[in-house]
């Protein structure tokens, strides 16, 4: 009997300390704060451009970035809620031809972007992110070799490694314009669809542009 009562002590005891031991808050770790400046390549602060925080031990969870705009000095502030670990930051802004860093035809395999580590003794990391080369662009008509006549077709741009993007003619007058990765040597292609047949027509020369160039080409296809 005395024997029972020791054991009944004991695992009360024991309930007690786990009782205790849930009631209490967990250690929490220190959130981190990723904030900084987005550039051009010449250092001009860049409002209204998107910056993406990509962690580097990537989960199911961050298949889509964060991201957040700058403000009208290229300030921007992610305000706080990363997890401990380290991130690269990237920018782009559509509207002035700073393209999407995540697309591989327009990513620019020699930008260095900027890493940073989030610990618990640093918790805070502010940061200089600058936007990589703009676009160039390639504008035209797609007409009728034989007859003029505007053509309702799509344009492709492809690079060496098979990336690729294609863009559409409007149909009254045959204009498109393609914004295209710089320095990069691609295959253009246009494609009708429709009366009397498909027809494809392949350059005399590849296309290649500097940093925001632009340029005006017609493109007259033949059918066949």
């Amino acid at each position: 009997m005395k024997h029972l009562l020791t054991l009944v002590a004991v695992a009360g005891s024991l309930f007690f300390q786990s009782q205790i031991a849930q009631s209490q808050p967990k250690e929490q770790h220190p959130a981190g704060e990723i904030k900084g400046t987005v550039t051009d390549q010449n250092g001009t602060p860049i409002a209204l451009a998107t910056v993406y925080a990509v962690p580097q031990d990537l989960t199911l969870n961050d298949i889509t970035p964060r991201s957040v705009k700058s403000d009208k000095n290229g300030n921007f502030d992610f305000r706080g809620g990363f997890e401990l670990g380290a991130y690269k930051l990237y920018s782009k802004k559509d509207e002035e031809a700073y393209l999407d860093p995540f697309d591989n035809f327009y990513a620019d395999a020699k930008a260095d972007a900027p890493e940073v580590e989030l610990t618990e003794d640093h918790p805070s990391s502010t940061v200089a992110v600058k936007l990589g080369q703009k676009a160039g662009v390639v504008a035209g008509r797609v007409v009728d070799a034989d007859t003029g006549a505007a053509l309702k077709a799509t344009v492709f741009f492809v690079d060496g490694q098979g990336h690729g993007h294609h863009f559409e003619s409007a149909p009254d007058d045959g204009k498109f314009r393609a914004l295209v990765p710089p320095g990069k040597e691609l295959t253009l292609m246009v494609r009708v669809e429709g009366s009397p047949s498909e027809r494809m027509q392949l350059p005399v020369a590849p296309v290649r542009l500097e940093p925001g160039q632009y340029v005006y080409i017609d493109l007259p296809v033949s059918a066949r």
